[in-house]
């Protein structure tokens, strides 16, 4: 916290969170709150006062409510302060989604593309889509994020390096926000780990398989990207001398974004789990996860069940392939999760206990 907000302010500003997050969940009367939270009701109260001075809670009116006597007001989280804004980008499609601080969802719009679309198609689209956004909620965008399908490395700037499978898979969309507005960029399996550890503090590897491979690594909680943002790149992992890309061009079945086309017909999983088996397993075996993820477009529970028996042949212990309920969803709720962890720091860190 600033020294604007230490001593006696600190206290307010803590008891005003605890009331913010409690009215993102539901909106409640202040009696609901001071019980709920433990608090007195004239602390409740000055909380609500508090956040509705600084835009972030109001009033409501709730129907069906019995309007004998005096009616207890409800407060809200006040929409209007602000939007999260996540522009996910997958080879199948772009994924436009907002929410207020709350999560609950304003937009959300996918557009599809082909192979044919280019990376520069992608970012006008994304620019059209940030002002359209803004145009039709009329809030302030606090933060945003971005999943990129391809790897992003960290090394200074950061910066895509588009992969071969698509190309508009190096698209610059974090670069069409306005100056000002904090933007998280990363790449989509990451957010997808992130999505799918949830608030679990554990080890776990989210695989990912579709136009191309990936994994994401979260590690006693944190998730791990490595010196340069490449942690978990499979595709430029070795095996019998060449790297998993290579190996899989040379089934036939690595090429533009045809690997999740060929793995819809079985006799293509031997192939495919050779070499990718045992790459896995090596990785696995190092970093020894609680749990391991699959996920992507037409990935099967048999296929699971197929990779799962490839790296038990090979690993001395066994390992579970669970297969993600997420789907589409966990990029974009791992991006807008870290959007709105960036929001709320600065929201905190700035904010005014009066």
């Amino acid at each position: 916290m600033t020294d604007s907000t230490a001593g006696p302010r600190a206290l307010a500003t803590l008891t005003d969170i605890r009331v913010f997050d409690y009215l993102c969940k539901a909106p409640a009367t202040r009696t609901r709150i001071a019980a709920d939270l433990g608090i007195s009701k004239p602390t409740a109260s000055q909380a609500i006062s508090r956040l509705q001075e600084n835009g972030l809670a109001l009033a409501i009116e709730r129907e069906n409510e019995p309007k004998r006597g005096r009616v207890p007001e409800h407060y809200a989280l006040d929409s209007s302060f602000g939007h999260l804004l996540a522009l996910c980008l997958q080879a199948e499609f772009l994924q436009v989604r907002a929410t207020d601080l709350a999560g609950q969802t304003l937009v959300d719009r996918l557009y599809p593309l082909t192979a044919q679309t280019t990376a520069a198609e992608v970012a006008q689209m994304g620019a059209r889509e940030i002002s359209r956004v803004a145009a039709e909620l009329g809030s302030p965008l606090l933060a945003a994020a971005v999943s990129q399908s391809a790897p992003v490395e960290r090394d200074g700037e950061l910066r895509v390096l588009a992969t071969p499978i698509f190309p508009s898979s190096g698209a610059d969309l974090a670069g069409q926000f306005a100056d000002g507005v904090p933007v998280l960029l990363d790449n989509d399996v990451n957010w997808m780990a992130l999505a799918e550890a949830g608030d679990q503090a554990d080890s776990l590897m989210m695989i990912y398989i579709g136009s191309g491979l990936g994994a994401g690594l979260v590690i006693d909680g944190a998730l791990h990207r490595g010196k340069h943002g490449t942690a978990g790149e499979l595709e430029t992992q070795v095996v019998g001398g060449i790297n998993l890309r290579e190996a899989l061009a040379e089934e036939g079945m690595f090429q533009t974004r045809v690997l999740w086309e060929k793995l819809a017909d079985e006799r293509n999983w031997p192939a495919f789990l050779a070499p990718f088996g045992q790459v896995l397993a090596n990785l696995i075996g190092f970093v020894d996860p609680q749990r391991v993820v699959a996920i992507g477009p037409g990935l099967t529970p048999e296929l699971c069940a197929a990779l799962e028996s490839e790296l038990n042949r090979l690993l001395p212990k066994p390992v579970h392939v669970q297969l993600s309920a997420l789907g589409t969803e966990a990029a974009a709720r791992g991006a807008l999760a870290g959007a709105r962890e960036l929001a709320l720091g600065n929201l905190w860190e700035n904010y005014r206990a009066r």
